[in-house]
């Protein structure tokens, strides 16, 4: 399972680029990817809480410890993305609201 803090937004390399790559270069990531991978991890950490709480239900597993850490990650990982979101957003309004 994959960690939700370890989100590459917060691993800006020298000059804010992330992953080392360097702005227009073949290879590197952009923002928009970078996005993608994050919503399909966060994604994928529901579906495996979700299923978690499923086995839990069914008597399939006996292991609560799990189920509820599984869910809190899901949690955490969700309301960091929705941070994340709510500040893009600000900063998009704010650059709108800019005089030229």
């Amino acid at each position: 399972m994959t960690d939700p803090i370890s989100i590459q937004i917060g691993k800006a390399g020298v000059g804010g680029r992330i992953g080392g790559a360097s702005p227009g270069k073949a290879g590197g990531d952009d923002f928009a990817s970078i996005v993608r991978d994050q919503l399909k991890r966060v994604s994928d950490m529901q579906s495996e809480a979700d299923e978690n709480v499923r086995k839990l239900v069914t008597g399939e597993s006996q292991n609560m410890t799990d189920v509820f850490v599984a869910a809190r990650k899901a949690e955490v990982a969700f309301s960091l993305l929705m941070e994340i979101r709510n500040k893009l957003l600000d900063s998009y309004q704010e650059l709108q609201n800019m005089r030229i």
